[in-house]
């Protein structure tokens, strides 16, 4: 599948990967600049590949209510809230934002490999062919919602579809500020709030959000038809404050830097890992008599032995570490995987999965890049070792806070 602006990504030479199912671009000019020109300028990132779900209705904010661990009915209107959707089983199907436009009309940005199973579950929750409380036989738990859900971003709807692009980092609000129209104070607006507006003659979806740790950045849902023409105006707009188009590989790098995760790789995944243990209590309202999920989620974590941290390597020339690459403890033992691990500037950050024992701001960690493990001899029979074969070698990294900013 193709963005809105697959184009505007030739004009620009963008380097083009797959993803979700998406061709999307990797880079432009390079990673490591459009890290750097976000936390310094900003960048323009195409996010057309995300979904964006309409909940309406008179039982839209409790539908909300009870299969996310926010409590949207107390969400005021024109603000965001980060949250989680769980499975029966406690693990998360997605992470997604939700955003209260009024008061019985909500949308959820969700993530692009997850939109289709999202849309599936949520659909068949409202419509009570998914009992809420799962394995139950109660037919009162099967109950069915007054609400419409639509998919923003189908296809279907052609140039009148939602696409999304995300404008981040701090000269943001001063770009913009100068192609929206209708008198809105981007600079005033507070961190996940949300608006609509006129862009450039376009109606537009304005939300001070997004997914590079920012203090300032804003994510523009606007119809396709009119994607290209805004996504030149803001280039265009931002070029002489330094603003350029930014792909992929920053976009991860960025949000391991902020200790942001990755869905199959902090959250869920071969680990399943919870919103907990993820490091997100404060998104999870267990005070509610009940959300899709809850009694999982509690199971889980009174069994939960791990949790993510975030580190950074101690040698600047370190080799490069990736995710499933083994974390061990100053004493050589091993105590979990690393999750993801980027190139920030000039040093390698990362986050991992391992012993809460070990899950302390300044705990020293040893990581072990696979592919040297997998070159390494065997070290079993030490009498056997020759000069000349590989021994197993680790980097050394220390546990930072769990974020960043």
């Amino acid at each position: 599948m193709t963005t809105a602006l697959i184009d505007e990504h030739g004009r620009l030479g963008a380097r083009m990967a797959q993803f979700a199912g998406w061709e999307m671009p990797l880079w432009y000019a390079g990673a490591s600049q459009e890290h750097a020109a976000v936390r310094e300028a900003a960048g323009l990132f195409d996010i057309g590949h995300m979904g964006v779900l309409e909940v309406a209705g008179e039982d839209a904010a409790g539908f909300l209510d009870a299969v996310s661990t926010a409590r949207a009915s107390r969400l005021e209107v024109g603000r965001c809230r980060y949250t989680f959707l769980l499975g029966h089983d406690g693990l998360p199907l997605d992470d997604v934002i939700i955003c209260r436009m009024a008061p019985e009309r909500f949308i959820a940005v969700v993530n692009a490999a997850n939109a289709a199973t999202v849309r599936e579950w949520l659909t068949g929750l409202a419509e009570g062919r998914i009992p809420p409380r799962g394995g139950t036989t109660d037919p009162d738990s099967a109950r069915e919602f007054a609400l419409s859900l639509r998919d923003l971003t189908a296809h279907s709807l052609g140039d009148e579809r939602l696409t999304g692009m995300a404008l981040q980092g701090p000269v943001s609000a001063e770009v913009l500020g100068g192609l929206v129209e209708a008198q809105v104070a981007l600079d005033a607006m507070p961190r996940f709030a949300i608006t609509e507006a006129t862009l450039l003659g376009a109606r537009a979806i304005v939300s001070r959000t997004g997914y590079t740790g920012e203090a300032v950045g804003y994510e523009l849902f606007v119809r396709a038809g009119d994607a290209t023409r805004v996504w030149r105006a803001v280039l265009e707009a931002g070029e002489p404050l330094g603003v350029v188009p930014a792909g992929l590989a920053a976009r991860d790098s960025l949000r391991i830097e902020a200790g942001l995760p990755l869905f199959g790789h902090e959250l869920a995944g071969p680990h399943e890992i919870t919103p907990l243990g993820a490091g997100y209590a404060r998104f999870v309202e267990l005070g509610k008599d009940f959300f899709v999920g809850r009694e999982g989620l509690i199971a889980r974590e009174a069994e939960r032995r791990f949790e993510v941290v975030r580190f950074s390597l101690d040698d600047a020339g370190s080799r490069a570490i990736r995710a499933d690459d083994p974390v061990g403890s100053r004493r050589g033992q091993m105590v979990g995987r690393v999750t993801s691990c980027a190139l920030a500037g000039e040093v390698q950050l990362g986050m991992a999965w391992i012993d809460r024992k070990l899950a302390r701001e300044g705990a020293e960690l040893l990581l072990y890049p696979a592919r040297h493990l997998e070159r390494s001899a065997d070290v079993s029979d030490v009498a056997a070792l020759q000069p000349g074969d590989h021994l197993p070698l680790h980097e050394a990294a220390t546990v930072l806070p769990r974020f960043c900013r």
